[in-house]
């Protein structure tokens, strides 16, 4: 009874993916950050939000998918990822784009650190 007690309780900490934010949210959040730290044109504002719109509409189908392996779909977002970098990269400026890679970096070690085992 106290494991299954324990495990209840875990369960509800874990976020409730309704109530995540929409794509169009996340790709507000994102040119912000972005914004803040590359000081982007009206227009690479313009078309990065249209591409990370996109891109954050497909990582969240992914996500919603229960039909496939958490494996396949953590893949397939990985796959989705490296398309918004490089498509975010081929809009930026050569000085813009090399900063981009070094918030991607600072930003993907700011993450939880996960036990792969």
């Amino acid at each position: 009874m106290l494991c299954l007690a324990i495990n209840l309780s875990k369960a509800q900490d874990r976020p409730n993916r309704q109530n995540m934010p929409s794509p169009e949210e996340r790709a507000k959040r994102m040119i912000e950050n972005l914004d803040k730290e590359l000081k982007l044109t009206k227009i690479q504002k313009d078309s990065i939000t249209k591409w990370s719109t996109s891109f954050s509409k497909d990582q969240q189908a992914l996500f919603s998918n229960d039909k496939e392996s958490r494996e396949a779909r953590m893949e397939k977002f990985k796959a989705v990822r490296e398309k918004q970098t490089a498509k975010i990269k081929s809009i930026l400026t050569p000085e813009q784009a090399k900063k981009y890679e070094e918030l991607n970096k600072k930003w993907g070690e700011r993450g939880p650190k996960r036990d792969r085992n």
